[in-house]
């Protein structure tokens, strides 16, 4: 369908921005605002309205005359952390600022009784200050497929269990890794079910062996982040951030540069 002829309560599409498995989004404006135009390609749940300032809220959605689903996001022009990683901007006491921010937006999420379900780099946007943007909805597996991003998804929400926040913090703690090391858990697996196989059966990767820099005690954060189990992890994101901030600066010169 060409959505530039599609009316989305009076926002106009300029230009895709990115497709994935259950949405697309475009750049688009109206008379007032740039955003971000998240259109899904079935039907579900819309994301749930959290007010927090470093997650990234909506400013209206709706629904098109054939029954398609919109949510109309603020465009942020900054990038993502995975896109600043790839760029070779991503200093490990960079990684645990933005890790911060985004401890601090799940955290509040949690305490609503609201679970992310897709925490990764990617969705870790950055402007005047960390924005956490792509809230899913549960359930996070339909007709046997995992609706969320294998690499970086805790065992539970593979298995199709109930989750709650601390699949988010296992998730992080991927994401930690991702930002430190430049790839993802188990990225060396094989196969996307390889990859699966990986969360729900091998022990968490240590971030030292790809990145020889990095303290030892940064791979005991990740560890404790990406317990098979959530009673063995860290019990809220906050303190996922402030063990990495803590293991990361140990690790810092006088000067407090790397």
């Amino acid at each position: 369908m060409d959505r530039t002829s599609v009316s989305f309560g009076g926002f106009v599409v300029e230009s895709v921005l990115g497709t994935g498995g259950t949405s697309t989004v475009y750049l688009a404006h109206d008379a007032d605002h740039r955003v971000a135009l998240k259109v899904f390609s079935s039907p579900r749940p819309l994301p749930p309205a959290l007010d927090h300032p470093h997650i990234l809220g909506a400013y209206r959605h709706g629904e098109t005359e054939d029954g398609t689903l919109w949510l109309a996001m603020p465009y942020v022009a900054g990038g993502d952390a995975d896109g600043e990683l790839r760029a070779g901007r991503m200093p490990p006491a960079r990684a645990a600022h933005i890790i911060s921010g985004v401890a601090e937006a799940l955290d509040h999420a949690h305490s609503q009784g609201v679970v992310h379900g897709d925490v990764k780099p990617s969705n870790f946007l950055l402007a005047e200050r960390v924005l956490l943007a792509d809230f899913g909805v549960p359930p996070f597996v339909r007709d046997g497929l995992v609706l969320t991003s294998a690499a970086y998804a805790a065992p539970e929400m593979l298995r199709g269990d109930i989750v709650d926040g601390r699949a988010d913090v296992y998730s992080l703690g991927g994401s930690l890794f991702r930002l430190l090391t430049g790839k993802p858990p188990f990225f060396d697996a094989g196969s996307k079910d390889a990859v699966v196989q990986a969360h729900l059966r091998h022990p968490p990767p240590q971030a030292s062996r790809l990145a020889p820099w990095l303290p030892d005690a940064i791979d005991l954060v990740i560890t404790a982040a990406m317990a098979k189990v959530p009673a063995d992890r860290y019990q809220s994101a906050g303190e996922l951030a402030a063990a990495a901030a803590e293991a990361l600066h140990s690790a810092r010169g006088h000067d407090g540069r790397w």
